[in-house]
C-alpha cells in the first residue's frame, strides 16, 4: 500500500436528476472550511459542476480519506457510484459517509462494504478529530464522539457529540471554498439564486415529517447580527448579488433579528430567497421583506385540515394559514405554498380537500406556485413510527434507500401510487412552469405539456398519463435532456 497524501477529498454527489438543482454545497464547504481553519488541506468535488475526470484525478492523488455527503434520496445512488469508483481506483482509501441519511441510519450505513466511517450529525469537529487520529496512525477511534467506525471485527457507534458554538464556525467560502463559489457565480442564474448562505442551524419547530428533530435534536442556533453582517459583506466583496438562505426557517423566525438583517440586505442590494413560516408575517414585515430584496418565499403549508396539521405536529392551524395567505397575497413577492398528500392514515376525503385547497390558494394568491408532494417516510422523523404501524417496510440495506423520493410512492397504505405520482408531476407542470420551464428550455418543448397539465388539473383527469413515462425517461436519461436544452438555447 503506497503512502497517502496529506489532504482530504470532500465530495458532494448529484442530489437530483434536474440540472437546476445545482446550489453551492454547504454540506461539504462548511466541513472543509473548518478543516482548513485547523491547518488541514482539502479538495472538493461537486458532481453537478465538476467533470468526472476531476474526481478520478483527485482519487488517484491518494488522499488521506474521502468524505461523501448524502441525503435519503436520489443522492444515495450517486454516492454509492462514486464510492465504487474509489474502490476500483484505490481500495485502501478510507470512505467517510456523512449527511442526514448516514446520521439517521448510522448502523445500517456502516454495514455497507463501501463505508469505512460514519459521521453522525454535525460533522466539523468529528471529522477534524478523525483526520488527526489517522495522521497519527491510530487504529482505535473509540474516543471520537459522533463517529461510527469499523475495527476489531465489529462495527462501533460512539456517543453523539454536542453542537459547536455557531459563532466559532468559519466562513465557508474562504480557502478552497472560494473556488467553488466563483464557479457558481459564473453559472447562469436564470431559474434560481444558486449561492447558499446559512444564518442558522436547526429549527424551533417539530414537524413530524422533517429530519430536523432527529438531526438537530430540537436545538436551534442563530448567528449573531455581527456575524451575519460580516459574512454578508464578504459575500458582496466576492461578487455575490443573489443568494438563498439555507435556514430551515429563516433566522429561526426571530422577528427582532429579521428587522436588522432586512435593513442590511437592503443596504447591500441583495436579491434573495427564504423559507418562512406562514404565520410570521404582518403587512409591515412583508413590506420590509420586499424592500430588503426578497424575490421568492417558500411556505410549508402541508394541509388545510386542522386534524392533519395536528397529526403531523406542524405547529400551525387553518386560521393561521388563511391569515398568512391573506398577507402574502398582497406582498408582491413570488411565493410557493407546499402541500403534502399520502400521509399515514389519510382518507380520500382529506386528500381531495388538499387538492381543492390548492385551487383556493391560487384563487386567493394568483400566480402562486402550489406543488403537491407525496409523503416520504424518512428514518428518524417523528412520523416514521406511524409509517411502520401502517405497514411500511424499511429497506434492509443502504442501497435500498436510493429511490425514496417524492416522485416514487412506496407507501403500502396508498391504494393507487400512480395517482399520487401523477398529481406530483401534474402540479409541477401546471403550477411551476413559469419559474422552472418557461425560459429554461423552450415553450416549444414544455408549452404543450403545461397547457395539458392545466386541463388535467381542472378535470382531475389522469387517464393515459403519459407525462409520467416522459418524466421517468428523463430521470433515467437526464443527459439527453441536458443536451436538448443546450441545443435549443443555441
Amino acid at each position: 500500500m503506497k503512502s497517502r497524501n496529506n489532504f482530504i477529498l470532500l465530495a458532494y454527489p448529484n442530489a437530483s436528476p434536474f440540472p437546476y438543482h445545482a446550489w453551492t454545497p454547504l454540506a461539504i464547504l462548511s466541513l472543509g472550511a473548518y478543516l482548513e481553519q485547523h491547518g488541514i488541506s482539502v479538495e472538493y468535488f461537486d458532481e453537478r459542476i465538476h467533470k468526472k475526470e476531476r474526481f478520478k484525478e483527485l482519487v488517484a492523488r491518494n488522499p488521506l480519506m474521502i468524505g461523501l455527503s448524502t441525503m435519503t434520496c436520489f443522492q444515495i445512488k450517486n454516492t454509492l457510484r462514486l464510492a465504487k469508483l474509489v474502490r476500483r481506483i484505490n481500495p485502501d482509501i478510507p470512505l467517510v459517509w456523512g449527511g442526514t441519511h448516514p446520521s439517521m441510519m448510522a448502523e445500517q450505513t456502516l454495514e455497507s462494504e463501501l463505508v469505512d466511517f460514519v459521521v453522525k450529525g454535525e460533522g466539523e469537529q468529528t471529522l477534524l478529530e478523525l483526520v488527526r487520529a489517522m495522521q497519527d496512525g491510530k487504529k482505535d477511534f473509540s474516543g471520537i464522539l459522533g463517529l461510527g467506525w469499523k475495527g476489531n471485527g465489529k462495527n462501533t457507534l460512539n456517543e453523539d457529540r454536542d453542537f459547536l458554538n455557531i459563532e466559532d464556525l468559519p466562513f465557508p467560502y474562504e480557502g478552497k471554498g472560494k473556488e467553488i463559489l466563483l464557479e457558481y457565480i459564473r453559472r447562469s442564474t436564470d431559474t434560481l439564486e444558486n449561492i447558499g448562505y446559512e444564518s442558522s442551524r436547526g429549527c424551533p419547530h417539530k414537524c413530524g415529517f422533517c429530519y430536523n428533530v432527529f438531526f438537530h435534536k430540537n436545538v436551534c442556533r442563530v448567528k449573531s447580527l455581527e456575524k451575519v453582517r460580516t459574512e454578508l459583506l464578504k459575500l458582496k466583496e466576492l461578487g455575490v448579488n443573489k443568494l438563498t438562505f439555507y435556514d430551515d426557517t429563516f433566522l429561526a423566525g426571530k422577528k427582532d433579528l429579521m428587522v436588522n438583517i432586512l435593513e442590511l440586505l437592503k443596504e447591500l442590494n441583495f436579491k434573495w430567497i427564504a423559507n418562512v413560516r406562514i404565520n410570521t408575517f404582518t403587512p409591515e414585515l412583508i413590506r420590509k421583506f420586499k424592500e430588503g430584496g426578497c424575490v421568492y418565499l417558500f411556505f410549508g403549508v402541508e394541509s388545510p385540515d386542522d386534524e392533519v396539521l395536528k397529526f403531523i405536529r406542524k405547529g400551525q392551524n387553518r386560521k393561521m394559514i388563511d391569515a398568512g395567505i391573506e398577507v402574502a397575497s398582497r406582498g408582491d413577492i413570488p411565493t410557493l405554498y407546499s402541500l403534502l398528500i399520502g400521509l399515514p392514515g389519510e382518507t380520500e376525503e382529506q386528500m381531495n380537500r388538499t387538492l381543492d385547497f390548492a385551487d383556493e390558494i391560487r384563487r386567493r394568491h394568483p400566480g402562486a406556485e402550489v406543488p403537491i408532494q407525496p409523503y416520504v417516510p424518512l428514518p428518524g422523523t417523528l412520523l416514521y413510527k406511524e409509517a411502520l404501524k401502517h405497514g411500511f417496510k424499511a429497506p434492509t440495506h443502504l442501497e435500498g434507500w436510493k429511490n425514496f423520493t417524492n416522485d416514487e410512492v412506496r407507501n403500502p397504505w396508498i391504494k393507487n401510487p400512480r395517482l399520487l405520482n401523477a398529481i406530483y408531476i401534474n402540479s409541477f407542470l401546471a403550477f411551476r412552469y413559469d419559474r422552472f420551464l418557461k425560459n429554461f428550455w423552450s415553450k416549444i418543448v414544455f408549452g404543450p405539456l403545461h397547457a395539458l397539465s392545466l386541463w388535467r388539473w381542472r378535470k382531475r383527469n389522469y387517464t393515459c398519463f403519459f407525462e409520467l413515462y416522459l418524466y421517468l425517461a428523463y430521470k433515467r436519461s437526464g443527459r439527453f435532456f441536458i443536451w436538448l436544452e443546450k441545443l435549443i438555447k443555441n
